[in-house]
């Protein structure tokens, strides 16, 4: 019937509405954190060549050179774990959305069949003769519990929000635990660096703690 096609419509609009922003808010984060990671490289360049320019020795030059390996593999790590757990909370949002869709249309699927059963179980209790007021109570009444099972079947799809948090759980410590590597790996580059020079004269004045943002 008509409030079954409009509150199809209704879903529909709001599903894609859901899908639009999810999709949006993903492509401005992807296009902040690529314009950081840029400038990241850009100032870490910097320092390191100020680190280069400053050697005097060759086992200073091969300290800054090892030190610029350790900072870069230790990036490098970084961003590959953080971008591991963008995507596998990409990929969960996804099968998310695919699941609570599928549960929506069912749901939607069934409430049509419901009511449409009903409709045609009237039509034939009316043509067999039945008192009109009992085939139209009988009506009600299946429409009412084809109503009530839906609006079931649709709180229980809303429980499937409950899904979302574990996966923003799951990145955010995929992304502590990334960040923890970097500052262990980043660490030990800082104190094999300095022990290096600790044994010949040291490298003028520039600090390595200026390479270290990711």
């Amino acid at each position: 019937d008509q409030k079954t096609s409009d509150r199809e419509a209704k879903l529909e609009e709001k599903r894609t509405e859901r899908l639009n922003k999810l999709e949006t808010r993903q492509q401005e984060r992807e296009a902040k954190l690529a314009e950081r990671r840029s400038q990241w490289d850009a100032n870490r360049a910097e320092h390191l060549s100020k680190l280069r320019e400053k050697a005097k020795t060759d086992s200073q030059e091969q300290a800054v050179a090892s030190f610029k390996t350790a900072v870069e593999t230790a990036i490098a790590n970084r961003r590959a774990a953080i971008n591991v757990a963008i995507e596998t909370f990409r990929q969960g949002v996804e099968q998310a959305i695919a699941s609570r869709k599928a549960a929506v249309d069912t749901a939607t699927l069934t409430l049509k069949n419901s009511i449409k059963a009903a409709e045609e179980k009237a039509k034939a209790d009316c043509a067999a003769g039945i008192d009109q007021a009992k085939v139209k109570e009988n009506l009600q009444l299946a429409t009412k519990a084809a109503k009530e099972k839906f609006n079931s079947d649709k709180k229980a799809v809303d429980k499937m929000g409950n899904l979302m948090e574990t996966l923003i759980a799951a990145k955010k410590q995929a992304f502590e635990k990334a960040i923890q590597d970097f500052k262990a790996a980043m660490e030990k580059a800082r104190t094999d660096f300095k022990a290096v020079l600790e044994t010949a004269k040291p490298v003028e004045e520039t600090s390595p703690e200026a390479t270290t943002t990711p």
